[in-house]
C-alpha cells in the first residue's frame, strides 16, 4: 500500500472527525483542515443528510431507463459505453453517467465494484446530488462545473469513506448547458492521478458527441428562471408565470431539492408546524403542476425541468469569491414574509453570508454599494471611518448613520 496515500487517508479522516464529532481536540482540526470546497459542502450537507445514511435514494428503474434512452446524453455516450465498461472492468472501477440533477442514468464496472456500488445504490436511478447523500465528487462537479476528486473521508456520509471518486461535468459545447456528469469511482487504495484525467477525457468525448445528437423534441420544457430574492418572479422561457406566494414557496423548496421530496418532507419544508392538511398541499401542487405544463413529478415530488434559481446563483458567486457579482445578483431578502422553515433558513443564511463577505472584503466601493441599498449601521460605520474627509460620500454616510443610531457616527 502506498504510504503517502495511507497518510492522506489518515489526514482526511482526522479532518472529518474534527468537524463532525464533538469533543475532538482543536489541534486535530488545525492539523488536518478540509479543502474549502469540501468544507462548504459539509456545511450544506448537514442541512439535509444524516451522517449515518447508508445508501442513496433510489428512483424507479423504468422511469430512469426511459429518460436515459430518450436523452441527447445517451446518444452522445453510446459509442463510448463499451470502452467505459472495459476500462472499469480492467481498472476495478465503477463508472457512472448522471443527469444534471445528479440522478444516475447508466453505470458499468468490475464485478467487485458493482457489488459495492449496489450496496450504496450507486446504480441507475440512484440520486447522488448533495442534498441526497452529501459531499461527493459527482455532486461537487455539478455544482462547480469543473472536474473534482473526493477522497475517502472527504465524503460526507461514512458509508462512502472507503471510496475515491473522480467526476467531470458534461456541458453542451455550443450552449454551455450543463447536461450531466461522468464519474469514475473505486476504493481509496486504488487512488491514482489518472482517475481525474480519465474522467475529464471521456466527459470531453461525450461533449463532442453532443454536437451530432438530435435536437430535443419541440415539446421539451424550457428552463424555469426563478427569482425569490427581492421581487419574486418566475419565467418559463419567455412566459411570465403569475403565481401566489404559496406557489413561489413551493417552487423555491422544490428547486432546493432537485432529487425530490416525499409528501411529508415537502409539507415540513413549506408549512413547518402549521396545521395544514396533506390534501391541501396536494391541491396546491396540482394547481402548480398545471401552471408548469405538467412538469412536476410525484413519488418523490420534484421539478422535471431545468431551474435557474437566484438564491443558488448568489450562493455560488459567494462560494467562488465573486462578492461583487453576488451583490449585483442579490435583489433583497428571499421572500421576506414567508414562514417556510427551509426558505426562512435560506433568507437568513444568504443575507448573513453576503453581509459578511462584503464587510470582510475591505473594498470601500463595494461596502458603499451595499450600504446604499441596506440600512446597516456596521457597514455605514466602516465607511465613515474609511472614507477620506473630502470624499463627497462621507456626509451622506455620516447623516444616515446618525439617523439609524440616533447620534452622530464615528468621525475622524
Amino acid at each position: 500500500m502506498d504510504e503517502l496515500l495511507a497518510r492522506e487517508r489518515q489526514r482526511v479522516q482526522r479532518a472529518w472527525l474534527a468537524y463532525h464529532r464533538p469533543g475532538t481536540r482543536a489541534r486535530d482540526a488545525a492539523e488536518a483542515p478540509p479543502s474549502p470546497d469540501v468544507l462548504a459542502s459539509w456545511r450544506r450537507s448537514a442541512r439535509s443528510v444524516p451522517l449515518e445514511r447508508v445508501s442513496a435514494p433510489l428512483e424507479a428503474g423504468s422511469d430512469t431507463r426511459h429518460a436515459w434512452q430518450e436523452s441527447a446524453l445517451e446518444f452522445a455516450a453510446r459509442p463510448l459505453l463499451a470502452d467505459l465498461q472495459a476500462i472499469a472492468s480492467e481498472g476495478d472501477l465503477v463508472v457512472g453517467i448522471a443527469d444534471a440533477s445528479g440522478r444516475l442514468a447508466w453505470t458499468g464496472g468490475s464485478r467487485r465494484m458493482q457489488t459495492l456500488a449496489g450496496n450504496l445504490n450507486f446504480v441507475p436511478g440512484g440520486h447522488w446530488d448533495e442534498s441526497s447523500v452529501g459531499t461527493n465528487a459527482l455532486a461537487l462537479a455539478l455544482r462547480h462545473r469543473r472536474p473534482l476528486r473526493v477522497f475517502a473521508a472527504e465524503h460526507y456520509v461514512q458509508a462512502v469513506h472507503d471510496w475515491v471518486c473522480y467526476s467531470s461535468p458534461i456541458q453542451h459545447p455550443r450552449t454551455g448547458e450543463l447536461l450531466g456528469v461522468l464519474d469514475f469511482s473505486t476504493t481509496w487504495q486504488h487512488s491514482t492521478p489518472l482517475g481525474l484525467a480519465g474522467a475529464r477525457y471521456y466527459a470531453q468525448q461525450i461533449e463532442q458527441g453532443l454536437l451530432t445528437a438530435p435536437e430535443r423534441p419541440a415539446e421539451a420544457p424550457g428552463t424555469l428562471r426563478l427569482t425569490l430574492c427581492g421581487t419574486p418572479e418566475a419565467r418559463r422561457g419567455t412566459e411570465r408565470l403569475h403565481l401566489t406566494r404559496r406557489q413561489f414557496e413551493l417552487l423555491g423548496v422544490l428547486a432546493l431539492n432537485p432529487a425530490g421530496l416525499s409528501l411529508d418532507a415537502l409539507h415540513a419544508h413549506v408549512y413547518g408546524d402549521q396545521p395544514i392538511s396533506a390534501s391541501t398541499l396536494k391541491s396546491e401542487i396540482s394547481t402548480l403542476r398545471t401552471l408548469l405544463g405538467g412538469f412536476i413529478a410525484s413519488r418523490p415530488y420534484r421539478l422535471m425541468l431545468g431551474v435557474t434559481f437566484d438564491a443558488q446563483t448568489v450562493e455560488g458567486a459567494l462560494l467562488s469569491g465573486h462578492t461583487a457579482r453576488a451583490l449585483d445578483l442579490y435583489g433583497g431578502p428571499l421572500l421576506p414574509n414567508s414562514e417556510s422553515p427551509l426558505l426562512r433558513y435560506w433568507r437568513e443564511y444568504l443575507a448573513a453570508a453576503l453581509r459578511e463577505a462584503v464587510l470582510g472584503s475591505g473594498d470601500t466601493d463595494l461596502i458603499w454599494r451595499y450600504a446604499s441599498r441596506f440600512d446597516d449601521p456596521e457597514a455605514l460605520a466602516a465607511l465613515d471611518g474609511a472614507l477620506g474627509r473630502t470624499d463627497p460620500r462621507r456626509p451622506v454616510v455620516h447623516a444616515r448613520l446618525a439617523g439609524l443610531i440616533g447620534e452622530p457616527g464615528p468621525s475622524r
